[in-house]
């Protein structure tokens, strides 16, 4: 994205909102960012894109500096992404992903939030009570950043919706809670050519991979359980595994799209009750 300012005047107009940190990196604020796309008449989130493209870091982001160049940051918020299920596993890794700076979510759930889910799920509190997951997680990342483009759809993923779900998204992500609607959601990331990032989570422990663009491995994983819309049964899950997985998920997803790698990641099995971290090749054998 070109900014028709060369760098002086771009200075010139952010001075009086500018933090100068002590790795000598030059940040603004909020509201130097809202002054720049008043005046080019462009987004929020565009007129930080072009602020990273001139190695000037929105002040949200400074953190993320060193851990991100500014070009990959600007990658970050050009990424759109699919969400399948805004409960445990979706709530979490959606908020991991905003404050990362992901630019845009669509969002599926057909639920609605649960007294059990208070022991786990990121979105829900006692205020959320009743409430659409889909609808509440949107909210939520509206908090973290309002310049997100948010889709949100109460329906649950079917065979005859996913091709126009998957529409317009970069990256398809499974927090579904049934392995028969996991296999499903694979294969429609498979026919999109899309990347797929799964996660799952049983008790104290968790599942994630992602894959470029999607293969099979769910059903290689689960060879004798068909793909379809079957209804899950309740599963037993605490928040330590729901978030350990999570981060491992955000953290596929970021390194896939902000560094370019282009592999298919290793099976992760995190358990919660060692703790350990124990990784598979894409092909089931165990990595050391």
């Amino acid at each position: 994205m070109s900014c028709p300012l060369d760098k002086h005047e771009l200075y010139r107009l952010l001075e009086p909102y500018a933090k100068y940190g002590d790795d000598d990196g030059f940040y603004v604020r909020s509201k130097g960012v809202t002054a720049l796309s008043e005046f080019l008449g462009i987004p929020f989130k565009d007129a930080m894109i072009i602020l990273l493209e001139q190695d000037i870091w929105p002040e949200r982001f400074r953190r993320n500096r060193g851990v991100f160049t500014s070009r990959q940051m600007a990658r970050l918020l050009s990424l759109r992404v699919f969400i399948a299920g805004c409960g445990g596993l979706g709530g979490h890794v959606a908020s991991l992903l905003a404050r990362m700076g992901a630019g845009g979510f669509r969002l599926c759930d057909p639920d609605i939030f649960e007294e059990s889910n208070l022991n786990r799920q990121y979105f829900c509190t006692e205020k959320t009570l009743g409430r659409s997951k889909a609808l509440v997680c949107r909210e939520g990342l509206l908090d973290i950043a309002s310049y997100l483009e948010i889709d949100a759809r109460v329906l649950a993923v079917a065979p005859d919706n996913l091709s126009s779900l998957l529409e317009g998204m970069d990256a398809v992500i499974d927090c579904l809670d049934s392995i028969p609607r996991k296999k499903m959601l694979e294969n429609a990331a498979r026919a999109a050519g899309l990347p797929f990032l799964h996660g799952s989570v049983l008790r104290d422990e968790g599942f994630a991979f992602l894959d470029v663009p999607a293969s099979s491995r769910l059903a290689a994983m689960y060879p004798d359980t068909p793909a379809g819309t079957d209804a899950p049964a309740g599963i037993n899950t605490v928040a330590t595994a729901v978030a350990g997985v999570a981060c491992l998920m955000a953290g596929l997803l970021t390194k896939r799209f902000a560094m370019g790698t282009a592999e298919n990641s290793p099976l992760f099995h995190l358990d919660c009750s060692a703790p350990e971290l124990e990784r598979f090749s894409p092909h089931g054998t165990f990595c050391d």
